[in-house]
């Protein structure tokens, strides 16, 4: 029994063993996934940095652009619709947009375009919208699948930091950007020497 097409990666299998098969990898992995995040992520699954966030978000984004790619529209009487062949063949005016374009906006900008543009505010907002849901759902399933993990074998009910496991791993990664930004030389404000001593001296006034 052939298993066809499944996604836009175009998946395929020979046979259900065949799929069995790739399905518990591919579980397997989102477990090593999410046990990555909860030693890298400080706080995570209870919390994560504004940071972190927007790092792992941005991650989502390159995939999501993978799935649907950029959109060429139309602008007909100032609305934006998406464009036929027959479109592109004569001389209108046309825009590619996709998850980049849509997020190049600032918050502030995307508002203003709502009086602006009302045509565009609405084809642009129509993609964030998607690909906030999209990310939204990929952090739940790594938050959730973090929560599993952090669970004792056998219990019902999930294990959480105490306040200095917590307060460990959030030193512990912020060393570790402190070291690579200060390395860039990208952010003058990234100082490793100074980070482990006010570090180091937090410990001894909490340890107290």
């Amino acid at each position: 029994m052939s298993i066809k097409k499944l996604s836009p990666d175009s998946l395929s299998f020979k046979s259900i063993k065949d799929f069995g098969y790739s399905q518990a990898k591919t579980s397997d992995t989102s477990i090593s996934m999410a046990q990555w995040a909860i030693d890298n992520f400080a706080g995570f699954p209870e919390t994560i940095t504004p940071e972190t966030k927007a790092e792992l978000v941005s991650g989502y984004h390159l995939r999501y652009t993978e799935l649907k790619p950029d959109t060429i529209f139309a602008v007909i009487d100032n609305n934006y619709v998406l464009a036929t062949p027959d479109m592109l063949k004569k001389n209108i005016e046309t825009i590619k947009a996709g998850v980049s374009y849509a997020f190049s906006y600032s918050s502030q900008e995307f508002g203003k375009l709502k009086n602006e543009n009302p045509s565009k505010h609405a084809m642009i907002e129509k993609i964030r919208k998607a690909t906030n849901t999209y990310c939204s759902n990929k952090y739940k399933e790594l938050e959730r699948q973090a929560r599993v993990l952090l669970k004792p074998e056998g219990s019902t009910t999930r294990q959480s930091l105490t306040f200095v496991e917590t307060m460990t791993k959030v030193f512990e990664t912020q060393d570790k950007s402190c070291k690579v930004k200060e390395t860039r030389g990208h952010d003058t404000t990234a100082n490793q020497l100074k980070f482990r001593l006010a570090r180091d001296a937090f410990w001894t006034t909490y340890n107290k």
